[in-house]
């Protein structure tokens, strides 16, 4: 079914909210194994997020096939911010604004996932060009779906000064940045890695590790995720409850669809502390990087076991065991992963809100994360 069908200058863009409507010639359009084939797509739909929709946009030139682009919507809630976080007089304007408007946000890629291309263009074709395909795409979708603000995640570096210059209603999200780190080849073993560390970053390894040795760590086949999917979820929801803004929320369905349907690419790691499930944690091992994807614990149990550290920690080892030559981290507690050994990658995601007195308050947000950033450029804990 086709949903939507504009005009953007050369270029027309045609969009679907559902796999099922999709043209027989999407697939024929893109490499093999690439994300927006239907299969994978189809995954993504089938983990029932709460309070997402989707748009498909297939765009075309002088009448020929030229580009595909995933957009998600997320239909935000009232709990998708902390209020308790908030003085009092924010929290209820927060609660007011967000039932009355049910404000919505465009996400040009996908809002749960980092490794992913959500945007696919003919290599050999102009930047500008691709840069206005995407912007009529992202222009179609925005009307289509009447939301409120866009969020544009993970640019292709070709198009980001076409964006900033030809595009100044959007803003560069500052300290966008996943952490990561080079895995080196003279490390066999977890020992080895401590060995590089400074005496005092080693000496808090060992401290750490001293609690991953009560535990008993489990890695999960595919049914077995399905059946605990319930307790990965609630130890899921006890570690994004803790942030101030939750661009959405995972359903329950989630990690145990992936499983199912990367069993060699996705790994899922239950530890038990006397039977009684304290942690999940889950990773992508593809190519040459060990990706950890979402995890979850047990706060009750967080401090005297060192849950979060334990996780890093052997997310290190697992990279170390299986060889890569870099381990993923991703884009939240930049000063622990810092501690551990990763080093900031600088992302460009842009954002673009409707209202001024919003887009002014996130101006302000902006700069104070630029008057207050972190304690983490200061670790260096390799020697």
């Amino acid at each position: 079914m086709i949903h939507c069908k504009t005009k953007e200058e050369k270029f027309a863009v045609t969009l679907y909210d559902s796999v099922a409507y999709l043209p027989k010639g999407w697939n024929d359009a893109l490499p093999q194994d690439h994300f927006l084939q239907t299969a994978q797509l189809t995954v993504t739909e089938q983990s029932n997020f709460p309070d997402v929709s989707f748009q498909y946009a297939f765009i075309s030139l002088k009448g020929k096939p030229f580009a595909i682009a995933y957009f998600q919507v997320l239909h935000v809630k009232p709990y998708h911010v902390e209020t308790a976080k908030l003085t009092p007089l924010q929290g209820s304007a927060w609660q007011v604004f967000s039932k009355l408007y049910h404000p919505k946000l465009l996400v040009a890629g996908h809002l749960f996932r980092h490794d992913v291309a959500s945007f696919f263009y003919p290599e050999d074709a102009e930047p500008f060009e691709v840069y206005q395909c995407y912007d009529a795409a992202i222009r179609a979708a925005l009307k289509k779906s009447g939301a409120d603000a866009i969020l544009v995640k993970d640019m292709p570096q070709s198009l980001i000064t076409y964006f900033q210059h030809y595009a100044p209603q959007y803003l560069l999200l500052r300290n966008d940045i996943t952490m990561e780190m080079a895995i080196s080849n003279e490390w066999e073993s977890l020992k080895d890695y401590e060995k590089s560390l400074k005496h005092k970053y080693a000496q808090r390894l060992r401290k750490v590790r001293q609690q991953w040795d009560k535990l008993e760590v489990t890695e999960l086949n595919a049914l077995e995720t399905e059946k605990n999917k319930e307790i990965i979820f609630n130890l899921y929801k006890q570690v994004t409850n803790k942030q101030q803004v939750r661009f959405g929320y995972l359903s329950a369905d989630y990690i145990p669809t992936l499983k199912k349907n990367y069993p060699d690419d996705f790994h899922v790691w239950m530890a038990y502390e006397q039977d009684v499930p304290v942690a999940f944690f889950s990773a992508w091992s593809k190519g040459e990087a060990f990706d950890m994807f979402y995890i979850g614990f047990d706060y009750s149990r967080n401090e005297a076991l060192q849950l979060y550290f334990n996780i890093l920690f052997f997310s290190v080892e697992q990279a170390i065991t299986l060889r890569k030559q870099k381990l993923v981290l991703g884009r939240t507690a930049l000063e622990a992963k810092a501690r551990v050994g990763c080093k900031p990658v600088y992302l460009s995601t842009f954002l673009y809100i409707k209202n001024s007195l919003v887009r002014s308050a996130m101006l302000r947000m902006q700069q104070n994360v630029a008057d207050n950033e972190g304690e983490w450029e200061n670790r260096h804990p390799f020697k």
